[in-house]
């Protein structure tokens, strides 16, 4: 009885040493798919991308995805590179997903490659390899690589418009002060609690917020007026010269604005400054 039961403990360490080997003479590749490309994050600054690839796995047995390693070009030209080092296990004839994210910087986008200044979107290619302990065969590197096109935001230019005096007395005057905001983009830009701080001959003639949304549609702009109520502190020795006739004056505008992007992975909004100075006359 004894010796039967031996026997068949060591029938079946047999066959199952023989299936084991059995697996392991047939072992294959995986395979890497580019799946999708999404935008985690985009801001004036900078963007981040997300790459996904679907790993199948056709063996009978687990298999490891040891590390990635990717470039990413502009232009056919290498911009960034990067790896990952953290193994990721696909089960037997299974199938998972890696994850591939890349950075990127406008400032150095525009500085390495000065033609994409005037580009609404940026051709890009990623070249990727994963690389997977198998095995008999060990160390197995698999190459992927995507194309596409990605945005280039823009943000809005702000300008001066004009000053339109309504009234002027001895204690002051009424006035209008304009600007302009434009949109350079193939999508709609908003701006929201936008400051201004306005100087002119060097006194403060302006400082508010406008709590009011400020939609600007793909390649248009607008103009945006504010009522002024200027006492004859702040005009200075310019009240003077209003009511003598035309004068020219120095003005100085600045402030930020918060703005949001009809853009996947656009933040909820992103301040925005912005400086001028010049000169202006008034008829």
């Amino acid at each position: 009885m004894k010796y039967a039961v031996l026997k068949g403990v060591i029938i079946l360490f047999l066959l199952s040493g023989c299936a084991a080997i059995g697996e392991l003479s047939d072992v294959r590749e995986p395979a890497v798919q580019f799946r999708e490309m999404s935008v985690r994050n985009i801001t004036f600054d900078d963007v981040t991308l997300l790459f996904d690839f679907d790993v199948t796995n056709p063996n009978r047995f687990g298999v490891s995805a040891e590390s990635y390693n990717y470039e990413f070009f502009i232009n056919n030209r290498s911009f960034v590179s990067g790896s990952m080092n953290e193994p990721v296990v696909i089960e037997k004839e299974s199938a998972s997903v890696i994850q591939v994210p890349v950075t990127l910087s406008y400032r150095e986008v525009y500085e390495t490659f000065s033609s994409v200044l005037n580009q609404d979107q940026l051709a890009y290619e990623l070249s990727t390899e994963v690389d997977f302990d198998l095995p008999v065969l060990g160390m197995q590197s698999v190459p992927v690589s995507t194309a596409g096109e990605i945005p280039v935001p823009k943000p809005p230019g702000i300008e001066f418009g004009e000053f339109k005096i309504n009234q002027v007395s001895l204690s002051g005057a009424d006035a209008e002060v304009s600007f302009r905001v434009s949109n350079p983009n193939v999508f709609a830009l908003s701006l929201l609690r936008a400051s201004y701080n306005l100087r002119v001959n060097g006194r403060e003639w302006l400082d508010t917020t406008l709590n009011q949304l400020i939609r600007v549609e793909s390649g248009q702009s607008r103009e945006v007026r504010i009522p002024v109520r200027l006492n004859s502190a702040q005009l200075g020795s310019a009240l003077m010269d209003l009511m003598g006739g035309n004068t020219t004056f120095n003005y100085e505008l600045a402030g930020t604005a918060s703005v949001s992007a009809d853009l996947e992975g656009f933040p909820a909004s992103q301040d925005i400054p912005f400086e001028l100075n010049g000169t202006y006359t008034v008829d």
